[in-house]
């Protein structure tokens, strides 16, 4: 498992141009309890997702992209196993534009499982990921049912801003 995430941490530092330094990097993983979330799986997903990254895509089969907003910028990759966002953090706190395009990509991603009609999966795990002294750290987050319901909106954002912001 850690080899899957350093894969994943390795590819976005060549599109990040950023330090190879491990620990300073953040996976936040949505998956389902199971089945394939690639773009052929979750079609209308995907087609939604490329849509709100555009120009920064789009992601094809278990491809990445660069997306950059307001001059901050983390990875997006498309999984058999689920979407992944690979953040840099290495000196501060991410900012409230990072925060927020993150926050929005997530929402998407739900948005999009709540209409698909081929492989609607009925919960989401969502998790963040870290290399900590060569092992990895994996916080569960959250476990939502999908779709998701409009009280649940408020305390995903408040999940995803505290792992990002929460230091090893």
């Amino acid at each position: 498992m850690v080899d899957n995430l350093r894969k994943s941490i390795d590819r976005a530092i060549v599109l990040l141009k950023s330090p190879k330094e491990y620990e300073n990097y953040i996976s936040i993983k949505l998956s389902p309890p199971s089945g394939c979330c690639c773009c052929h799986c979750w079609p209308e997903t995907w087609r939604l997702v490329n849509k709100t990254i555009a120009p920064c895509g789009p992601v094809e089969h278990e491809g990445d992209a660069l997306i950059e907003n307001n001059g901050d910028k983390y990875v997006l990759e498309s999984h058999e196993s689920g979407p992944e966002i690979i953040i840099y953090v290495a000196l501060a706190t991410a900012t409230a534009t990072l925060l927020k395009s993150i926050i929005d990509l997530i929402n998407t991603i739900l948005s999009g499982l709540s209409n698909e009609h081929r492989k609607q999966p009925p919960r989401i795990k969502i998790s963040k990921r870290q290399i900590i002294k060569g092992n990895i750290d994996e916080e569960k987050l959250l476990e939502i049912d999908i779709p998701i319901s409009k009280g649940m909106q408020k305390h995903i954002e408040e999940k995803i801003r505290q792992a990002i912001n929460k230091k090893p």
